[in-house]
């Protein structure tokens, strides 16, 4: 599990030490946002947890939590990759994700995904403890990661959207952060460092059509990719009206240091992209 089964003194105190810990983030979400429980879940063990949102289970597998983002905790170098220190809050939410499954002795219900694996093998899941509480949604609720918006595991996120606005507007945890509230502005350029997933805030200089992608390109040299294979999740939207507005968008950063951009965003969900002002 978490540590070795001779040291029971030191296992004890682990525990008590986690459950300490998920008093301290004490959640700002009321009982109507909690989200819906599992559907045709099965029973698992985690044995270790990886990050905010990355668990082995006891049966080899690697789950990915869907819906969700935390941020990154610090990464050894690896082959010709250097080493990349923790991001705010990283440490925390791994912490509090460990706090949270140690209150089951590490067993949960996994619902699996419409979508089932991502592109690195991983299992993408919602997890649940055994009573029936949305783990993804308690993570959200202590401001220790973000909800994302990656169709077709869509399955949580009208209930994660308006827990993550609670604790945006109670300036919980990452949304402490200027990088997540307001977010990166475009502008002043994107730091070489940014991991994963994140927020932009920038302005609209122009909308480009191709056959396979409407490009939104942000001041900064930073472009929204949304894909033919999402235009339904855009119908009815005229993307010219957005141009000159500012917009927040939250997803995957991708660095690309092409002719036209410098940093390239895919977007799936109209979720992930807020107007701002009129």
């Amino acid at each position: 599990m978490f540590i070795a089964r001779k040291k029971a003194p030191r296992l004890i105190w682990l525990g008590a030490f986690f459950l300490c810990l998920a008093g301290i983030f004490s959640p700002f979400v009321s009982a109507d946002e909690q989200c819906p429980p599992p559907r045709n879940a099965i029973s698992a063990t985690v044995a270790y947890v990886d990050d905010g949102d990355t668990v082995r289970l006891t049966n080899g597998d690697r789950v990915r939590l869907a819906g969700i983002d935390a941020p990154e905790v610090a990464h050894p170098a690896y082959g010709n990759r250097a080493a990349k220190p923790a991001e705010p809050f990283g440490d925390a939410s791994r912490q509090a994700l460990m706090a949270l499954l140690a209150t089951s002795h590490n067993r949960l219900r996994v619902q699996y995904g419409l979508e089932p694996e991502d592109r690195y093998g991983r299992k993408l899941a919602y997890l649940y403890l055994p009573d029936g509480k949305s783990i993804q949604a308690g993570l959200v609720a202590r401001g220790l990661a973000m909800a994302v918006y990656m169709p077709p595991n869509l399955a949580l996120a009208d209930c994660l959207t308006a827990i993550e606005k609670t604790a945006r507007d109670h300036h919980v945890g990452i949304w402490s952060n200027s990088e997540y509230d307001p977010g990166i502005a475009t502008a002043s350029g994107i730091p070489d460092d940014v991991q994963g997933a994140a927020i932009v805030r920038g302005k609209v200089l122009s909308v480009h059509r191709s056959r396979k992608n409407v490009w939104i390109n942000l001041e900064g040299r930073v472009a929204l990719q949304i894909s033919s294979r999402a235009w339904d999740q855009f119908r009815g939207i005229d993307f010219d009206h957005w141009k000159g507005r500012e917009l927040r968008a939250r997803g995957w950063l991708v660095h690309t240091k092409s002719r036209y951009e410098d940093w390239r965003m895919p977007i799936e969900s109209p979720r992930s992209i807020n107007l701002l002002g009129r």
